[in-house]
């Protein structure tokens, strides 16, 4: 009986090293996923934030050229010059965000190579 119960123990302590090991595989996996979907959210999030920024610079100057138009009766020269105006901030904007994130892509490659 002794032989056999050592069989079992083996056999046992194998299986255990076995789900052990397609535990870390899947621990492993499920942080590189968590990690390649963290940076796609990340992605999404700054292409959404550009075109707010964009569009929010846009109505603001075409709506105070049009309001300024209708008080002052110059139509459509403010509008037209507040949304050349609006277009010019938002593409500072953008490129301002996009430098940042730039900056951030950097700083984290860098952090990682040194880990």
């Amino acid at each position: 009986m002794t032989g056999a119960d050592d069989d079992r123990s083996r056999q046992l302590d194998d299986l255990e090293a076995r789900v052990r090991a397609v535990q870390d595989r899947r621990a492993g996996s499920a942080t590189r996923s968590a990690s390649a979907a963290g940076r796609t959210t990340g992605q999404m999030g700054l292409g959404f934030r550009i075109s707010v920024e964009l569009l929010a610079t846009l109505a603001v100057g075409t709506g105070m050229g049009v309001v300024l138009d209708r008080w002052l009766g110059t139509s459509p020269w403010l509008t037209l010059a507040f949304f050349m105006l609006g277009a010019a901030a938002g593409m500072r904007n953008v490129i301002r965000v996009a430098t940042a994130a730039q900056k951030k892509v950097a700083d984290e490659a860098k952090r990682n190579e040194e880990s």
